[in-house]
């Protein structure tokens, strides 16, 4: 039986079964409401019929017409199948005077229904001055209705010359008439025959026109509406119901138009803008690939297939390792994708199915569903091979121009050198001929300053060549800076300049190698008060240099800052203040020291940028990061 019977079905058993109980409770109700009122009428007119038959044995009584009275109780019982034992007892002796059997001189016992009805009660001396009855259970179990009926002792009887009996009792005896209730029982068990006949014939019929109903009215526009719904689940997404009724099952077959309709309009757009994004992956250049959770190879596009070398059949389903040159390299990736939100640009290399080596940038994130549960990963990656041999190439060539522009500023400097050497001797050649000892110490004062400025080109040019091997320490950054400050306070008072250190006691310890920062601050000082000597201070104006530290925004670098009010900086030597052998101190500059200094900066992983205007002043920064380099900084 299908779902659309079951539930018809179980609408029309609820439907019958209410009916049911309903019709069957109401006939019990109206039953047992007739039967009490039937039983109440009945017991009222037997009530009355004895009490009138009491009141004819007494004017019986009072004609002394006994025999009569046994007459009337054989007439009033003769055609009548109601009445039972019909008897006139004595009180309080208990016989039976008059009977309808004729049983007239038996003894009623206490125990008797007849006499119990008085003696259970608590004055049963005084006799029961009314009129009262009770239903018994005959010999053959059908029910009775016992009356009794007093007879009293009234003045009339009294005061009779007949029979004057003044000492008697207030009763004189008890007219006991028994009446069947058959026809009353009878009655009521036609009224339960006919609500069973009833119930029955409403059941039947209800069930007749509740299939006739359930199923023109509901089966039917069910049934409809399932192979409805079996078409939309199907993806007939195009089905729609005729909606030719005009009730609650034309509401829903126009709802479930409604609904179809815009799934259909929804899944349209969902499959063009797949179908879009599965284009734009498809034919991407770069390698996309994702992996489940297990680390297995889930979709692979054409861009990889033509990169790698691999077919989509080769590789889905393997495990991702085999793409990469050393599968460690994934396991890192994997690693740091734990910890960050995604990886970018992550250089690693590819090996192809012919077993060449791709170098490629992989940014690595995770697949997640609704509720942000990663449920694989999603691998973009640009294979970079042919772009790092042309950066390889561009350092080489780099490297040639800087070789060149090396040489250029040897040469030039050289140049200046060799005509100081040349201006010394001709000095002392000049003094000897002459005789002249001042010229020819003048001459070997030029000849000595020349020497030893080739001596600080060769030391400057081997430091800037030399291959630095940072030794990282943890250091308190501060307390470097404030040595410094003290090693170049001479100077600076030597120069007439105001040193001054506004730093900041409590800032995280950097990881640095504190020799080569040490170098480089010093540098930056040297330039600032060199600065502030070269300078021609307005009247009130003093030259200072500060030199302070502090934490960046982020929290991730602390800055050092040196400013000084000296004469400044043009933009073009801004420009080229970093530039090795490019230099603003004429002959006493070699040009390698600031150069020299943004190395050592880079090395650490830092920045170093300067601000000035000319005659101004200028102020450089070094941001150097609390944790040291980043590992992987090449």
């Amino acid at each position: 039986m299908g779902v659309r019977s079951k539930l018809v079905w179980k609408l029309g058993a609820a439907v019958v079964a209410i009916m049911t109980v309903a019709i069957a409770l109401s006939g019990y109700v109206s039953n047992h409401i007739c039967a009490h009122y039937s039983l109440e009428s009945a017991r009222a007119f037997l009530r009355f019929n004895t009490e009138s038959v009491v009141k004819g044995i007494g004017r019986l009584m009072m004609s002394r017409d006994n025999s009569g009275i046994e007459q009337l109780l054989v007439e009033v019982s003769r055609d009548s199948n109601v009445y039972g034992e019909i008897r006139l007892l004595s009180h309080p002796a208990g016989e039976v005077a008059v009977s309808r059997f004729g049983s007239a001189g038996g003894t009623l016992a206490v125990h008797d229904h007849v006499c119990a009805v008085c003696h259970a009660r608590d004055n049963h001396a005084e006799g029961i001055p009314v009129t009262v009855d009770k239903i018994i259970h005959g010999r053959d179990g059908s029910r009775v209705l016992s009356v009794m009926a007093p007879i009293i002792n009234e003045p009339g009887c009294r005061n009779a010359a007949c029979h004057a009996h003044t000492s008697s009792p207030p009763i004189l005896g008890f007219l006991n008439a028994d009446y069947s209730l058959h026809p009353i029982d009878a009655n009521v068990s036609d009224r339960v025959a006919l609500i069973v006949l009833t119930v029955l014939a409403s059941l039947l019929l209800g069930v007749v026109a509740l299939r006739f109903m359930f199923t023109r009215l509901l089966a039917r526009p069910i049934n409809g509406l399932i192979q409805g719904t079996k078409h939309i689940t199907a993806g007939q997404l195009d089905f729609r119901f005729d909606q030719n009724r005009h009730d609650e099952i034309g509401v829903l077959e126009k709802s479930f138009n409604v609904m179809t309709a815009r799934i259909q309009a929804h899944w349209e757009e969902l499959r063009s803008v797949t179908d879009y994004l599965g284009g734009i992956l498809e034919n991407s250049a770069d390698i996309i690939v994702t992996a489940t959770p297990e680390g297995c190879i889930e979709t692979f596009n054409r861009g990889a297939e033509e990169a790698l070398g691999y077919s989509r059949a080769e590789v889905i389903g393997q495990r991702a390792e085999i793409l990469f040159a050393d599968p460690r390299d994934r396991d890192h990736a994997i690693a740091r994708l734990e910890d960050d939100a995604g990886v970018k640009n992550h250089e690693t290399r590819f090996v192809t199915k012919n077993g060449q080596v791709r170098n490629v940038l992989l940014t690595l994130s995770y697949l997640r569903d609704r509720e942000g549960n990663p449920i694989g990963t999603f691998g973009i990656s640009k294979d970079i091979t042919q772009e790092k041999a042309l950066h390889q190439e561009l350092v080489h060539s780099q490297k040639l121009a800087a070789i060149g522009q090396v040489v250029t500023g040897i040469q030039h400097g050289i140049k200046n050198l060799l005509n100081s050497l040349k201006g010394g001797a001709y000095l002392i050649r000049s003094g000897i001929g002459k005789d002249d000892m001042r010229q020819i110490e003048e001459g070997s004062a030029m000849l000595e300053e020349g020497v030893e400025r080739i001596g600080a080109l060769a030391h400057h040019m081997l430091d800037y060549a030399k291959e630095w091997k940072v030794d990282l320490q943890r250091i308190d950054l501060t307390e470097l800076l404030r040595k410094i400050g003290d090693l170049n306070r001479p100077v600076a008072t030597e120069q007439e300049v105001a040193l001054r250190c506004d730093l900041v006691d409590g800032l995280p310890a950097i990881l640095c190698d504190p020799k080569l920062i040490h170098m480089a601050a010093t540098d930056i000082v040297v330039n600032a008060l060199d600065a502030c000597a070269w300078k021609e201070y307005r009247s009130g104006e003093c030259p200072v240099v500060a030199l302070k530290d502090y934490l960046s925004e982020n929290g991730d670098f602390v800055v050092i800052e040196v400013r000084d009010n000296g004469c400044g900086m043009s933009d073009e030597v801004k420009r080229n203040v970093f530039t090795p052998f490019f230099s603003t101190k004429k002959a006493r500059g070699i040009g390698l020291g600031l150069a020299l200094t943004a190395r050592i900066i880079k090395m650490h992983g830092g920045e170093i940028g300067v601000e000035s205007e000319p005659d101004r002043g200028a102020t450089f920064r070094v941001h150097l990061p609390i944790n040291g380099p980043d590992p992987e900084q090449k």
